[in-house]
């Protein structure tokens, strides 16, 4: 009997690491920057897997290529990849456009990190929008507000 129980457990970890596969070293890259990160802050990065902070904020900026707000400079149209540490409750809507224009998803506060966002879209606004390399503007907001457009 004890075969037969250590051999279903081992057959459902095996079917669920095929179901839900996932990158054990941008997961574990991801949850590290999580963890380090600042509580109430959103952050991007210059690289997949949470790495190579380009900004991080707790409030809203109309232009990641500006001289003001928590992205600067070159920030603009460089994320690889997102992370979300608020507090509030809140969803992050991300804009490929400088004040709020354009393209734009949302990241939810449950969802804590987007570790890659090649091969993601920007799917509210008109039509969709590749992600990657894409953002110059975000705002936090309900999530209510975003409806179904969330980078995953």
């Amino acid at each position: 009997m004890r075969k037969i129980s250590v051999l279903l457990a081992t057959l459902g970890l095996v079917l669920a690491g095929a179901l839900f596969p996932m990158s054990a070293q941008a997961s574990t890259a991801c949850d590290t920057a999580w963890h380090n990160a600042t509580s109430g802050n959103f952050y991007a990065f210059d690289f997949m897997n949470c790495s190579g902070k380009l900004g991080s904020t707790t409030g809203n900026d109309s232009s990641w290529s500006d001289s003001s707000g928590g992205f600067q400079g070159s920030d603009g149209n460089k994320a690889h990849s997102l992370l979300h540490k608020g507090t509030s409750g809140m969803a992050v809507k991300v804009y490929s456009g400088v004040s709020y224009q354009g393209n734009w998803s949302c990241i939810k506060k449950s969802e804590f990190y987007v570790s890659q966002l090649y091969g993601d879209y920007l799917t509210g606004g008109s039509g969709s929008y590749q992600a990657w390399n894409s953002i110059s503007s975000h705002k936090w907001v309900r999530e209510a507000d975003c409806g179904t457009h969330f980078l995953h």
